[in-house]
């Protein structure tokens, strides 16, 4: 059995050594054999596992021990499954089923081989990807969250760990903090990775779909420039914890990349300290986007609209 490489679903430089609870060969619920670990968070642990039903390897996500039912964690876990159960879409991993193992409910999903993104950024040189690469990427990621935004939810963790590559383009995973939009209505918790949480979110105020973008914004910024908008205030903590709610802008990606002036602006419109000057959607920006990529073929998935081949014959 290959080796699985340990990932981190936290930013370079903020890393926590991974906590897993089972080990290779343990057994969850009936059905599930460990094979691997994948990563680990504050809320939950993701395994690769041997099905003996289905006969081939899936992800296991599994709540960490401690949380009671009526925890925000728990309930966060409990919208994911939900959430799941709804998505349809060839760039947000599938659920294939659920359980409880030892008071701890779990939700087995496809395994995704990777790498992630953040891995991808990792090891490339100077952190940067090539700027189609990048852009094509992101316009597939855009697509994942419009599919979320139209069931009204915003994901809020948006970050390279939260994309991995599967069949040549990212896929989108990690739903357990996505939040209902209601008007007039705001979140009790900053929740999300500092780099890449809107105002809005640093701030616990009303969210909307636009603040899905600026996270979308920063992770392209990272993707093109290898760098964080705002990274030697992340990195030295010279000022307040979320530098991005103060008054200065982010530098500009042209600053640190040979980036076209059209791509950079676009970018920095996604990092708007004010939600209303950024894009308005997840399918505003990649349609923005694509207009980056002339003489390419046309990237916007057309399952965004029309439900996947993949999924009609699951």
């Amino acid at each position: 059995m290959q080796a699985i490489r340990v990932h981190q679903e936290v930013p370079r430089r903020i890393r926590l050594s991974p906590c897993f609870s089972f080990r290779i060969g343990d057994r969850i619920g009936e059905d599930l054999v460990v094979i691997g670990h994948l990563s680990a968070g504050k809320i939950s642990e993701l395994y690769q596992v041997w099905s003996d039903s289905a006969i081939c390897a899936l992800t296991c996500k599994i709540v960490r021990a401690g949380f009671s039912a009526e925890s925000l964690e728990m309930r966060g876990f409990r919208q994911e499954s939900h959430l799941l159960r709804r998505m349809k879409h060839p760039r947000v991993v599938r659920l294939f089923g659920e359980g409880v193992h030892e008071q701890r409910p779990y939700l087995i999903q496809e395994y995704l081989q990777g790498p992630s993104l953040f891995e991808l950024i990792d090891g490339a040189p100077g952190r940067r990807l090539p700027l189609v690469e990048a852009v094509k990427s992101m316009i597939h990621v855009c697509a994942a969250v419009d599919h979320l935004h139209s069931l009204g939810f915003v994901h809020r963790d948006i970050k390279p760990a939260n994309m991995i590559l599967h069949g040549g383009a990212p896929v989108l995973i990690d739903f357990e903090v996505a939040y209902k939009l209601r008007t007039g209505h705001k979140p009790r918790r900053a929740m999300g990775t500092d780099p890449y949480m809107s105002p809005e979110q640093c701030l616990k105020q009303e969210l909307s779909f636009a603040s899905d973008v600026y996270g979308l914004g920063a992770v392209l910024y990272e993707m093109v420039t290898g760098r964080w908008p705002f990274e030697d205030e992340l990195v030295n903590r010279t000022e307040r914890r979320f530098p991005q709610v103060g008054v200065r802008r982010p530098p500009s990606p042209g600053e640190f990349a040979d980036i076209p002036g059209n791509l950079s602006k676009t970018i920095m419109r996604c990092l708007s300290r004010d939600p209303a000057e950024r894009f308005a959607s997840a399918r505003e920006l990649a349609q923005q986007l694509e207009q980056h990529l002339a003489g390419s073929d046309r990237m916007w998935p057309e399952s965004l609209d029309v439900m996947s081949s993949r999924r009609k014959a699951v």
